[in-house]
Formats: structure tokens, C-alpha cells, sequence
């Protein structure tokens, strides 16, 4: 309908119902309440400007839900965020034990660089388990891919992340077994 009038109020309508689940998805992975909101207004601009091909779609849902992911890679990929927040949180908690005194400022920064230099898709699979707390099925059917690839990319971002600190802090690594090193590297 909203094609084949250029029916502006359909299109409007469209956006209402869409709005409420796609908003917490987006913001989820972005983490910015005004970058979320941009992201799903480009997504229906660009919908709106390509109004003629939207009966073409077959199922609207599914197109909405990945151009979102796709504008949330692309924003991702352009700011090179880095999540201090999960990490500040998760290494509080450790700070409580005495082994925590191992970890400094500078290991922070290291993870975090190695957190942000991962792939984008790898980064958004790695957010949202390690941040969103999601389990793998559910990232998959979010995503629009099989369990298996959120496995692999869970399995690529925690190798980079080891391999950077295990390079960046060799005397910590010497007291480990071999075969644990050599697996990271």
C-alpha cells in the first residue's frame, strides 16, 4: 500500500509499529540512545526513498531488522568504539580478589583495544553475549545466522583477545602451560 500510493500516512503507520522492537535491538548494540534513533530513521529514509521496490520484499520484517544491523555495523565500523563499560564492570568485580592486583590501567587499555579492533560482525556477536548477556541461539535468530557462526565468531573474538594480551604481557604467559600459550597464537 505504501508503494503503490506513495501513501505517506501507511508509511508513518509502518514506522509505529515497527519502532517499538526495533529500537531496543538497535540501541542494544549501539549503546547510545540519539545513534539508535538515527540509525532506524536512515533505515525508513532509505525505506521511503525506495518506496517503488517495497512489494518486491517479501518479508518486510526481516529487511527492516537487518538494515538495521547492517546501519549499526556501519556506525561500529566508523567509530571504532571501545566498550570500557563492560569491561570496567567485569574487572570491579575482580578487583575484590587478591589476584586482581595483576590488573592495572594498562591491561584495561589492552583489552579494550583488542575489543575494538575486532571485525565488525565478530564485534556485534561478541557484544551481544559478552554485554547483552544474550545466549547463542537467541543471537543467531537476531542476527539471521546459524548458531555455528556465532560460535566461530565467539571463538575468533576471544582468540584475538588472548593472542593480544598474551603478546602484550609475555610474563604472564611464561607460567602457563605450553599447549595453552601455543592454542592462542
Amino acid at each position: 500500500m505504501v508503494a503503490e500510493k506513495d501513501d505517506q500516512a501507511a508509511f508513518n503507520e509502518l514506522f509505529r509499529h515497527f519502532f517499538p522492537g526495533l529500537f531496543p535491538f538497535v540501541f542494544a548494540i549501539v549503546k547510545d540512545r540519539q545513534r539508535a534513533e538515527e540509525i532506524i530513521h536512515d533505515v525508513f529514509l532509505k525505506l521511503w526513498e525506495n518506496r517503488k521496490m517495497l512489494a518486491a520484499i517479501e518479508n518486510i520484517s526481516s529487511y527492516i531488522f537487518i538494515a538495521s544491523k547492517n546501519g549499526c555495523m556501519n556506525f561500529m565500523r566508523k567509530k571504532k568504539l571501545v566498550f570500557t563499560d563492560v569491561i570496567e564492570d567485569e574487572l570491579t568485580y575482580t578487583m575484590a580478589t587478591p589476584e586482581s592486583k595483576l590488573v592495572s590501567a594498562e591491561n584495561i587499555r589492552l583489552i579494550q583495544e583488542a575489543i575494538g579492533s575486532l571485525p565488525p560482525k565478530c564485534l556485534l556477536v561478541f557484544r551481544l553475549v559478552k554485554e547483552e548477556q544474550l545466549k547463542y541461539s537467541e543471537v543467531a535468530r537476531l542476527l539471521n545466522i546459524s548458531v555455528k557462526t556465532v560460535e566461530t565468531q565467539m571463538m575468533i573474538a576471544n582468540k584475538r583477545i588472548a593472542t593480544a594480551l598474551f603478546e602484550a604481557l609475555p610474563e604472564y604467559t611464561s607460567s602457563m602451560p605450553s599447549k595453552a600459550r601455543t592454542g592462542y597464537r
